[in-house]
């Protein structure tokens, strides 16, 4: 009986050992918490700078991929915190010309759901064959006195595809006044309107700044600061252009730093400078 009770004793744990046990749990407890909490830190952070870069990202693809179709002669007005220029809605190629006042033209390029601002200014500007000018006419826009077959027909008899819709050929009369006299033969017709690029407070984040394209808010947050800059033919660089010297600004600058979503508990920062050249 002595040595059933005595072996019953040494088979269970003392008070201190217990405290021990205890007390190495927590420790353990402690860590491996310490751990989770990193882990969820280092998440959140990661997720933050991939926000921030994926700001910077989007700010140049959509931005670089517009304004370096323009020039410098598209621009239409450089501030420090906006950039407008003109944007084409469509291209055509002339045809043939009736007479000084009309001109029949294949639309061959259209640019849909540009989202361009309601009441904007729409234009048209025309480079005749073998030129690289092109004259301009802000506000105004040829009358389609006819489309369809009959335009189709004459197009296609001076050469020009037949397989466009009827609706891409159109007769386009009233030059006169406006232009000289109507685009001869195969000269190049845009048909464009106002596109400006801005930096404003955004509507999705206290006291941020967002990218915005015409009324719709792009992209962001920036930190305050964002703004455009000109890079001018000489190499110099302006905040902002008057307007005898749009024609010489050679690049548009871009300097803002992109911030991370929500509240940015991380600070985190990713600095954006480029520039965007003209390409025509």
């Amino acid at each position: 009986m002595d040595d059933w009770f005595a072996s019953g004793r040494d088979a269970g744990f003392t008070l201190v050992e217990a405290l021990i046990a205890l007390v190495i749990s927590g420790i353990l407890a402690s860590a491996l918490i310490s751990l989770l909490v990193g882990q969820s830190r280092f998440y959140e952070r990661t997720d933050a700078q991939l926000y921030a870069e994926q700001t910077v990202r989007g700010a140049m693809d959509i931005m670089s991929s517009e304004i370096r179709m323009g020039s410098g002669t598209d621009l239409l007005a450089a501030e420090a915190d906006s950039v407008s220029l003109r944007f084409d809605i469509a291209r055509a190629i002339v045809c043939a010309s009736s007479g000084s006042n009309a001109a029949t033209a294949l639309m061959f390029e259209r640019n849909s759901g540009v989202n361009l601002a309601a009441g904007g200014s729409p234009g048209t500007a025309w480079s005749g064959p073998y030129e690289t000018a092109f004259r301009y006419a802000d506000g105004w826009l040829p009358t389609q006195s006819a489309t369809g077959s009959a335009p189709k027909a004459t197009c296609a008899a001076n050469g020009a595809p037949s397989t466009y819709v009827d609706t891409d050929y159109a007769e386009l009369t009233g030059w006169l006044g406006t232009f000289p006299s109507a685009p001869p033969a195969g000269a190049v017709v845009r048909f464009y309107d106002r596109l400006t690029y801005r930096f404003a407070p955004s509507t999705f984040f206290t006291s941020r700044t967002a990218l915005w394209r015409g009324t719709q808010e792009l992209i962001g947050p920036f930190a305050d600061g964002a703004a455009f800059s000109y890079v001018m033919d000489d190499g110099s660089v302006r905040t902002s252009v008057s307007g005898s010297d749009l024609a010489a600004v050679a690049a548009v600058r871009v300097t803002a730093t992109a911030l991370g979503d929500g509240a940015n508990r991380f600070a985190v920062q990713r600095p954006l400078s480029f520039d965007v050249p003209f390409r025509n």
